[in-house]
């Protein structure tokens, strides 16, 4: 082979090294154009988990609330049931007795008789404020529920590179969203 011909083959062969690493860059950088979009669903997926932390977060919160006012609630019906209970051997004693004691126990039995009074009217609005931390409840747990299936739909389409299914991730997200919203400004 003569010397120029040697000359023309490595020129040949350094400009199809050329063009060879040219259309890696291109074919990279078009790769990265189609590809980008996936960086948006990562954004998404985030959000999306934020968004169900804050509302477990609540929601967990309205649930330790209403316990806290049902176990209130529950102390005070108790407390009324002793007061029943105590008026009721009152009354037996007042029966039972004359004079002095028959006063006294009739006494005890008008104090018993308010004492459940004002115990039942505390139940009671312990259990108002019981069902206020309950009612948000439901509404905040379906919206974490559409949160959660947005997030793994939005995972599987990371996985697949179907865009059809970030929109459906984005729709199912939506609605949660919006449940967690409502519920929490249930209260």
């Amino acid at each position: 082979m003569s010397p120029s011909a040697q000359e023309t083959k490595q020129a040949d062969d350094i400009q199809e090294l050329i063009r060879s690493i040219a259309e890696e860059r291109r074919s990279g950088k078009e790769k990265e154009q189609r590809e980008r979009w996936t960086r948006y669903v990562s954004l998404m997926v985030v959000a999306l988990a934020v968004a169900t932390g804050i509302g477990s977060l609540k929601a967990g919160g309205f649930s330790s609330k209403a316990m806290l006012f049902q176990a209130r609630a529950s102390d005070e019906w108790a407390y009324y049931q002793a007061k029943s209970i105590k008026q009721r051997i009152a009354e037996m004693e007042a029966r039972g007795s004359n004079g002095p004691a028959a006063a006294i126990a009739a006494a005890d039995v008008v104090r018993y008789k308010n004492d459940q009074k004002i115990s039942q009217e505390k139940a009671q609005g312990f259990e108002q404020q019981r069902d206020i931390f309950l009612r948000p409840g439901p509404k905040v747990g379906l919206g974490i529920t559409f949160l959660q299936i947005s997030i793994a739909l939005a995972s599987v389409c990371l996985l697949t590179k179907r865009r059809a299914l970030w929109g459906a991730s984005g729709v199912v997200g939506a609605i949660g969203i919006g449940y967690l919203i409502y519920g929490l400004y249930l209260i």
